[in-house]
């Protein structure tokens, strides 16, 4: 790290007798005194030797002067020593050197640097003859890891004491210019700007071929011009009947040949009309049977209307078609469930119900409540005697069922279905059964019963008349559930766009084919068995219609129908046609006349001018438009780093600022605002809150915006430190109070102890207060009392 050393001055403002500082080694260099006694000379000699000018003075008037604004005495030479020390040694020794005697001319403030030379050399003591030589400038900055150090000194490494808030004061994009360099975007900036550059200047030699392309169009026109003194008929200028023909200055030698094919073509279909009509009923033909045959496909199967809402209600016939049949699926299940067991209810049974007989549930809502609750609170005894119940009288009526199928005498002997015993008769059987029954009724507790009475009635009441509203269902729609719906609406349904291009082929069938209707199915719900033997049926009837040419065609019917769209005529019949074989001849003898006027060699060295001209202004458009792109990648990124570096900086000048301005009503730091998108111009703005839209330097006071800068100083220091370790504030608490002063000796020593700090202050008190805190912390400090040391030189 560097940092300073050793200093003398000699006739340099004020001090006129040499006048010698170490400031080697120490971490606080506290200068005070009253004012007038040079602590700011010592801050400009120094920015001086870094910089080569001092900021602080500014072009006043264009007078010639007596003598140097720097130098004490303007017979003497002025003289500035400087060291520059790292890790102990010397890294470099700077002077200013200014000769005695300047005046007139190069007195003027304006040119006060003309006379200052910069020199350099390695060691401390001169004592080698010639060992100084010219300071170079950009070793320096490589010394001090800087490339800026002449525009960004008295933003990292000085705050000066009348313009402490010099940053503050730049406009919101100044302030972004002179800090642009450490977002580290320098050579794509650099980029981007030329490539800027090289577009505007495109731009202007784009912009200057517009006159000259004009020129040579204009002066083409002219030679283009179809009348001449020794051609005046009726016939120079066509037959003015085609209306894209009415004017040519424009058109190139290719386009009038191009229009004279066309105009011949335009002949032969006048002269062959008929001929003409036979080959585009043949190309329709042909069009039909090889380009269009979904299309013949659709208009066998579904061409028998022209109404699409028909083909629509297919879909949703077909929608409720399959909804219908889950809901006889779900029907025949729950019968199933009934016949096998039509005793037996189960709550998972009574929910199947419940929710496809909504209604019906809602009425026996209180039944289904009373049986679901007499389920949970029935022990498992109750519930195995209820299911043994359940179980024997399922069978029983099973039992019943196939003894009437199987015809049976109820009077002879029968085995019991249960235990096998053998009984006298079916009478008997039921009998005994019923005993059973009772039997069971009274095992059953109080509980048990109701569970048995509500099972009972609901079944009753809810389940039988639902399973019969079922049956009925299935019975009655038993066709059209067994109807193959699936069939049809994959053969029948097209989408609407499909069926409008079939209405296209249709309209040219019916009005041209004879015979197509035994081949079409007679109505929508019809369905073939062979629909691929239908369409080639169809396909061989249209082809059979193919009809002979009554003259010969040397060219196809797109040909001609080509010819008469690029001339802007479309002929639907005969009477359509209002131009003759007279009217196109008089039209090529002009398109001819023209032709061979573009022929001719003036034409064409113009023609070819012009040519040349367009071109080389399209191909610097496109170049243009090339660059632009290209420099609207790079201002991207370099939008999108300098953002994000942005933002690197504005979290310690925010924690800096909280702690130097601790005063603050807000209670907080500064925000540091940059652009929130990517095409807005760079700027740096300070807010003294997150929501404030203006300017900190429109709303903080004196004291507020001197602690900013201060701490935007060593934010920059912290994020982006260079090598040169030492930091220059001239009386920075002049304006600021006992809380924010304390505030920023604290947070220095805490947190930049290895900076070398120099300061001056006005007040003895002040300078005895920083003293005391760096001592307090271990760091070394050298205060000077500027009064004293002036003194010294005077005994």
């Amino acid at each position: 790290m560097i940092k300073l050393g050793r200093m003398r001055i000699e006739n340099f403002k004020s001090f006129i007798e040499p006048i010698f500082f170490n400031f080697s080694s120490n971490d606080l260099i506290l200068l005070d005194g009253p004012n007038g006694f040079g602590k700011t000379t010592i801050f400009d000699a120094i920015e001086l030797c870094f910089t080569g000018k001092i900021s602080r003075i500014k072009k006043t008037d264009e007078k010639t002067k007596s003598d140097h604004i720097l130098k004490g005495d303007n017979s003497k030479k002025t003289s500035i020593t400087l060291e520059l020390v790292e890790d102990n040694e010397t890294a470099l020794v700077i002077e200013i050197i200014i000769p005695a005697n300047i005046s007139g001319e190069n007195g003027k403030v304006a040119k006060y640097q003309n006379s200052i030379q910069r020199t350099q050399r390695s060691t401390w003591d001169n004592e080698i003859e010639n060992n100084s030589k010219a300071l170079d400038p950009e070793m320096l900055k490589l010394l001090l890891g800087n490339e800026k150090l002449d525009s960004t000194f008295n933003l990292f490494n000085y705050i000066q004491q009348e313009e402490t808030c010099h940053f503050l004061k730049l406009r919101e994009n100044e302030r972004h210019q002179q800090v642009s360099h450490l977002f580290g975007t320098t050579i794509e900036t650099d980029k981007a700007n030329k490539l800027n550059a090289l577009s505007a200047k495109l731009k202007d030699e784009i912009d200057s071929y517009t006159p000259l392309i004009a020129k040579e169009k204009h002066e083409l026109s002219i030679i283009s011009k179809p009348i001449s003194e020794q051609v005046k008929n009726e016939t120079s200028l066509g037959s003015q009947k085609i209306a894209i023909l009415s004017n040519l200055d424009s058109n190139t030698l290719e386009q009038l040949e191009s229009y004279i094919d066309n105009l011949e073509d335009l002949d032969w279909v006048i002269k062959n009309y008929q001929t003409f009509e036979e080959l585009k009923f043949n190309y329709y033909i042909e069009v039909v049977t090889t380009q269009r045959l979904n299309e013949v496909s659709s208009f066998i199967k579904t061409g028998v209307t022209s109404n699409y809402d028909e083909i629509d209600k297919i879909r949703k016939q077909y929608f409720l078609w399959k909804k219908s049949c889950l809901k006889a699926k779900s029907y025949s299940s729950l019968i199933d469930d009934f016949n096998s067991k039509p005793n037996t209810l189960t709550t998972e049974l009574l929910n199947k119900y419940s929710s496809i007989f909504k209604d019906e549930s809602e009425k026996s809502s209180s039944d289904i409540l009373r049986f679901n609750s007499l389920i949970r609170d029935s022990d498992s005894y109750i519930s195995i005697l209820a299911r043994i119940d359940e179980s024997r009288k399922n069978l029983i009526l099973h039992y019943d069922s196939h003894m009437k199928d199987k015809e049976i005498d109820i009077e002879s002997s029968i085995l019991c279905p249960l235990c096998g015993d053998k009984k006298s008769s079916w009478r008997v059987l039921i009998e005994e059964y019923e005993q059973q029954d009772l039997f069971f009724k009274n095992q059953l507790s109080e509980n048990g019963k109701l569970l048995a009475d509500i099972t009972k009635k609901i079944i009753k009441d809810f389940i039988i008349p639902l399973v019969d509203k079922m049956n009925k269902f299935l019975v009655k729609y038993d066709r059209y559930l067994n109807y193959d719906f699936d069939k049809l609406y994959k053969t029948k349904f097209i989408e609407k766009s499909e069926f409008d291009k079939m209405l296209l082929v249709k309209t040219w069938i019916v009005s041209n084919i004879e015979g197509y209707s035994s081949i079409q199915d007679v109505n929508l719900h019809h369905i073939s068995e062979n629909y691929l033997e239908s369409e080639e049926k169809l396909v061989s009837l249209i082809k059979s219609q193919i009809k002979p040419l009554s003259s010969e065609s040397h060219k196809t019917y797109l040909s001609y129908k080509k010819s008469l769209k690029s001339l802007g005529l479309s002929f639907e019949n005969r009477e359509s046609i209002f131009i003759n074989s007279d009217d196109i001849s008089n039209d090529i003898q002009f398109l001819n006349r023209l032709a061979a006027q573009k022929k001719s060699k003036s034409y064409r060295d113009k023609e070819k001018k012009l040519q040349n001209l367009i071109n080389k202004n399209e191909k610097l458009s496109l170049k243009r438009n090339e660059i632009i792109e290209i420099s609207k990648k790079y201002q991207s990124k370099i939008k999108s780093h300098q953002k994000n570096v942005a933002k690197n900086i504005a979290i310690p000048l925010f924690i800096y600022s909280s702690k130097i301005l601790q005063s603050r009503p807000e209670g907080s730091g500064v925000f540091l605002i940059t652009p929130n998108t990517e095409n807005a111009r760079g700027f740096m703005k300070f807010s003294a809150t997150a929501n404030d839209s203006h300017d900190a330097w429109n709303t903080m006071s004196s004291g507020q915006l001197s602690g900013v800068v201060i701490s935007f100083m060593l934010a920059m220091n912290k994020v982006y430190p260079s090598k040169l370790a030492t930091l220059m504030i001239d009386d920075p608490v002049q304006s600021m109070d006992e809380v924010n002063m304390a505030s920023f000796v604290q947070m220095m020593k805490y947190e930049f102890p290895n900076l070398q700090v120099l300061l001056s202050t006005h007040e003895s008190k002040v300078a005895n207060y920083f003293n005391y805190k760096y001592n307090e912390a271990g760091l070394k400090t050298l205060p000077i009392n500027m009064k004293k040391k002036r003194l010294e030189y005077f005994d």
